[in-house]
C-alpha cells in the first residue's frame, strides 16, 4: 500500500520512500527465511525469494549490491527479530534467570525457520568467500551484542562467554540435527535431558556458577 493511516490523527498519508524501502527490505528477509526453510540455501533463489515476498524480481538486485549482501543482512534480520522474541519469552514466561531454563528458550527460538535460514547461510558461507567475508564479522558481532544484551538479565559477566557458546551452539547443532533426525518429540526429550543435567551440574542456577565448572 502507498498510504498509512495515522494512530494518533486517523488521518491517512502517504508513506514515505524511506517507509516503503524498510518494508519492502523486511518482507524479502522475511520471504528468505520461508524459501530457505523450504527449499534450502542453494535452492533459494533471488527469483523464489521475490516471488515469495510478492515483490518484483529484481527487488533483491535494486536493494543490495550482491547476493552475499542480502544473505548477509538477513543474518542481521533474523538477529534482531530472535532478540526481541527472546525477550518476550523470557518476560512471559519468567524465565533466563537460571542457566538450565536456556536449552528449552533456545530450542524455542532456533529451531523456528529463522533459526534454520541462519544456519544454512553460515554453512554456506564455507565454500563462498564472498559470503564468508561479510557473514563472518556479522556472525561476531551478533555474538557479542547477543551477550551483552542479556548478561544483566541471566547474572553472567563477559568471562561467561565459554559457557554462553556451549549453550548457543549445542542447540543450534541440534537444529541442524533435526534436519536429519524425523523424529522432533525425541530432539525434544534431549534437549529437556540437557536442562535436567545443566540443573544437576548448577544447582545455584548461574551462568558465573556454569562457567567456573
Amino acid at each position: 500500500m502507498g498510504t498509512v493511516r495515522s494512530s494518533k490523527t486517523g488521518k491517512v498519508r502517504r508513506r514515505t520512500q524511506e517507509e516503503r524501502t524498510a518494508d519492502t527490505r523486511a518482507a524479502l528477509f522475511a520471504a528468505a527465511v520461508r524459501t530457505i526453510d523450504k527449499l534450502g540455501y542453494a535452492g533459494a533463489k533471488n527469483a523464489a525469494i521475490a516471488d515469495e515476498a510478492g515483490v518484483t524480481r529484481g527487488a533483491i538486485t535494486h536493494h543490495f549490491s550482491t547476493r552475499a549482501a542480502f544473505m548477509a543482512e538477513v543474518v542481521r534480520w533474523v538477529f534482531d527479530e530472535e532478540t526481541l522474541i527472546f525477550r518476550d519469552l523470557m518476560d512471559k514466561r519468567h524465565v533466563g534467570a537460571r542457566v538450565s531454563d536456556w536449552p528449552a528458550l533456545l530450542w524455542d527460538v532456533f529451531s523456528r525457520p529463522s533459526g534454520v535460514a541462519v544456519l544454512e547461510i553460515l554453512v554456506a558461507s564455507r565454500s563462498d568467500p564472498e559470503l564468508a567475508a561479510l557473514v563472518m564479522p556479522m556472525q561476531t558481532e551478533v555474538e557479542r551484542t547477543g551477550a551483552a544484551n542479556f548478561l544483566h538479565r541471566i547474572g553472567a559477566e563477559a568471562s561467561s562467554m565459554a559457557a554462553i557458546r556451549l549453550m548457543v551452539w549445542a542447540i543450534r547443532g541440534m537444529t541442524l540435527g533435526r534436519t536429519f533426525i524425523a523424529d522432533r518429540d525425541g530432539m525434544e526429550e534431549a534437549v529437556a535431558l540437557l536442562s535436567r543435567v545443566v540443573e544437576r551440574a548448577v544447582p545455584g542456577g548461574g551462568f558465573k556458577e556454569f562457567a567456573d565448572l
